[in-house]
């Protein structure tokens, strides 16, 4: 049986499809029993879709140039 640490390891991979016909079977089989687990792994999903599907956006001036002035800031202090 997979644990709740192996999931998380493997989400990645499983969200991508990358992980071996057992590894998926039980981490389904997990995902059915354990909520916790079930609720990290929708929530990363449906991020994914968002973040995926929003498609590029232009950040407006003065947003930029306050962005752009703190990571000066901060990468200069570094």
């Amino acid at each position: 049986m997979i644990d709740c640490n192996q999931i998380i390891a493997q989400l990645s991979d499983y969200l991508d499809g990358d992980v071996s016909p057992e590894t998926r079977e039980m981490v389904e089989k997990h995902l059915t029993k354990c909520h916790r687990c079930s609720l990290v792994y929708s929530t990363t999903r449906q991020t994914l879709r968002i973040v995926t599907e929003c498609g590029a956006f232009v950040l407006p001036a003065a947003v930029g140039t306050r962005l752009d002035a703190r990571l000066r800031e901060l990468f200069a202090g570094s």
